[in-house]
């Protein structure tokens, strides 16, 4: 590379911040400038020869190895020919794109169109473009890559390098990282023609160069038909970036034609090969782990959560690195202890809350993008899904001592959303480790904030479904449910609820049983009873006939209990029977057990003071419902009769106050039946009728 240079050119190969005061600066071509003390902050710069500029001109030509892969199966966009357009009226064109579309291969292209041997400069993005001249000859393009600040330029630079270009016989390509209301700034203060470069077409991209790896057109097929369509279109999603594309491409045509990837191999070998560029990118780089973290936990949500929680992340991160930090411990090795740990990084880490913010984003932005279909609101997610798994996988195989902190930032969610995915994370966590990062929940239960617990019990009915961590999220939910701890035992109701991914239902009555038989008179005896009930009527509504069926014959035999479980089971059965009366109706025809059980709850529920209310309520309801259907009709009567049987005095209570009731109470007929049946019926009554009260 040469450089002619004369005093423009020198000056404006210096860097930007040497011209703040172009009084301080001195050029002097074979000359010397005596040396001696300067006072006031001056500064000078001197060159000896044309020569000693060339160091810094910060530009060199574009490798032709480089200019042949740009040029190589290059897909043009739809904004191809206005470029070539814009180029040929004026020579300067400025392009805007985000990093890693194609910005720089659409560059290369457009500078070296219509050239077999094109001689390209790419310029550095640091110097100043309003003393940046061309040279005067030998040069057909040059390249300025993410210049440092467009909005500096005024229209009248713009004019002058329109004039150099054209003198110089040669063009210039800006290109710029897309941000807010840039393109619309550009075109108004400096009347310049801006290029929206947006990525090509995966699918063509994809299609030119698999042709070209794999010339054999049979070939390509058979590896096509092996992979699936399917499988193909999910890894070329409309907006990946074409080096994505290429790289979809180079991994089916890999391997030999004795050798042919399933669609299952090759998702996971490039997602595989992404994650471990992203986490090697990550690793001095906290600002970038936490975002990273973030999608893998949050992809799906809204970008305002991505980036918030990657904050939190770095807060911690800065936490943990501040001044009078206590000194870093071992790194975890498995041990269910609770090692302290902080990601590399320097001191105080935090996202900057300016639009900057998102430019973490950009750094996973080759499998990530941010789309608009989430209620309108831009949603983060990675255009290869599978790529989250394999951060995880790469995470737990090669960088262990980050999972206590990933628990501590997983445990704070911040709404049923949030703690979903990070439950889902957690189980993720473990079982990869074979449940061995399990031994770090309890320690977030004891001392995380109160959303801990939703997310452990959550991760804990995750981890109890795969295989790996199965033994271990059961151990953990055995030894929990009898603690005495209330935040343990908090911990396994949540995970017996049907929305934490699910025990099965016999899994999670044996449980919440053993929870309750722990319960005395603590301060948190209450609390713990609600949390129980409410899973109870949880569990019943979401469940299938088989849930339902194992929910009430546990219930069943917790009412026949004289302790709170039998209390806590007959102040639960009203909710279960208003949620579906059809269904208990159901069970009074499907076999004697089945109806002992119906019998024997609605009857312990009369016979509980608490509970006596929203029993009738719902009975008479039922009586509501079923008047004319003599299916419903006879199922009540049978109930009923069966509840007279038991001579119960919650029963009693019931028949009387509805039969004291308006004559258009519902089931005043059937309770005048039942109190006939009564006051006729064998076996020691609850209590006489003619002294009984409603």
């Amino acid at each position: 590379m040469t450089t002619e240079a004369g005093p423009d050119d020198a000056v404006g190969a210096l860097p930007p911040e040497l011209l703040h005061d172009r009084g301080l600066v001195v050029y002097a071509p074979h000359g010397a400038i005596n040396t001696g003390t300067l006072h006031g902050g001056q500064r000078y710069a001197t060159a000896d020869s044309p020569a000693d500029v060339v160091p810094l001109v910060r530009q060199g030509p574009v490798r032709a190895k480089d200019l042949q892969a740009a040029r190589r199966c290059f897909v043009r966009s739809p904004v191809y020919t206005a470029g070539l357009d814009a180029l040929g009226s004026s020579g300067v064109l400025f392009v805007l794109g985000a990093p890693g579309t194609g910005r720089q291969t659409l560059a290369l292209n457009l500078l070296a169109d219509s050239r077999a041997e094109p001689v390209l400069v790419q310029v550095d993005g640091t110097v100043d473009l309003a003393h940046w001249r061309p040279r005067p000859r030998g040069v057909h393009g040059y390249l300025m890559m993410n210049l440092a600040d467009p909005l500096a330029l005024r229209p009248w630079d713009v004019s002058r390098l329109e004039a150099e270009m054209e003198k110089a016989g040669a063009r210039l390509v800006v290109v710029l990282r897309e941000t807010p209301d840039l393109a619309r700034a550009l075109e108004d203060r400096l009347d310049v023609r801006v290029l929206r470069h947006r990525s090509p077409d995966p699918a063509e991209v994809f299609s030119r160069h698999f042709a070209r790896l794999c010339p054999d057109a049979q070939e390509r097929s058979r590896r096509r038909r092996r992979v699936g369509q399917e499988a193909l279109a999910a890894l070329l999603p409309p907006g990946l970036p074409p080096g994505r594309a290429v790289r979809v491409a180079e991994a089916l045509a890999g391997p030999g034609p004795d050798r042919r990837p399933s669609a299952t191999e090759l998702t996971a070998g490039l997602a595989a090969a992404e994650a471990a560029r992203l986490v090697g990118a990550a690793d001095d780089d906290p600002t970038l782990l936490a975002h990273l973290f973030s999608v893998c936990v949050h992809q799906g949500l809204d970008r305002n959560t991505v980036l918030g929680r990657a904050t939190e992340l770095l807060a911690l991160v800065g936490a943990g690195r501040g001044p009078g930090a206590e000194p870093e411990p071992p790194p975890y090795d498995g041990d269910p202890g609770r090692p302290a740990l902080a990601l590399p990084g320097p001191a105080g880490a935090r996202l900057a809350g300016t639009p900057a913010a998102a430019e973490p984003l950009a750094g996973i932005g080759a499998v990530c993008a941010v789309r608009g279909d989430r209620d309108g609101r831009p949603a983060v997610t990675f255009l290869w899904p599978s790529v989250g798994g394999a951060v995880w996988d790469a995470v737990c195989r090669e960088r262990p001592e980050w999972l206590p902190l990933l628990h501590v930032w997983l445990g704070a969610a911040g709404d049923e959303e949030q703690a979903e995915r990070a439950g889902r994370a957690l189980a993720a966590l473990a079982e990869r480790t074979a449940g061995r990062s399990l031994g770090l929940l309890a320690d977030l239960v004891r001392g995380g904030p109160p959303t801990a617990v939703e997310v452990a019990g959550r991760a804990l009915a995750a981890s109890a479904r795969l295989d790996p961590a199965a033994a271990a999220a059961q151990a953990l939910l055995a030894e929990w449910s009898d603690s005495a701890e209330a935040a343990l035992r908090a911990t396994v109701v949540v995970a017996c609820r049907p929305d934490a991914d699910g025990l099965p239902a016999e899994t999670a009555m044996w449980l919440l049983r053993r929870v309750v038989d722990v319960l005395g008179a603590e301060g948190d005896a209450a609390a713990t009873a609600l949390r129980v009930s409410g899973t109870l009527v949880l569990r019943f509504s979401a469940g299938t006939t088989a849930t339902r069926q194992a929910v009430v014959r546990e219930l069943a035999v917790w009412v026949r209990t004289d302790d709170l479980a039998g209390l806590l089971a007959a102040l639960v059965v009203p909710a279960l029977v208003a949620e579906d009366r059809d269904w208990f109706g159901e069970r009074m025809s499907a076999g004697r057990e089945s109806a002992d059980q119906v019998v024997a709850l609605v009857g312990a529920a009369l016979d509980e003071a608490p509970a006596y209310p929203a029993m009738r309520d719902a009975l008479l309801m039922w009586c509501a419902e079923a008047a004319g259907a003599p299916d419903r009709e006879r199922r009540l009567d049978e109930l009923f009769a069966r509840l007279v049987d038991g001579r119960r005095p919650g029963v009693l209570r019931l028949l009387l106050s509805i039969d004291r009731a308006a004559r258009t109470t519902p089931g005043k007929a059937l309770a005048e039946r039942s109190l006939t049946r009564w006051r006729a019926g064998s076996g020691p009554a609850a209590a006489d009728p003619a002294d009984g009260r409603p």
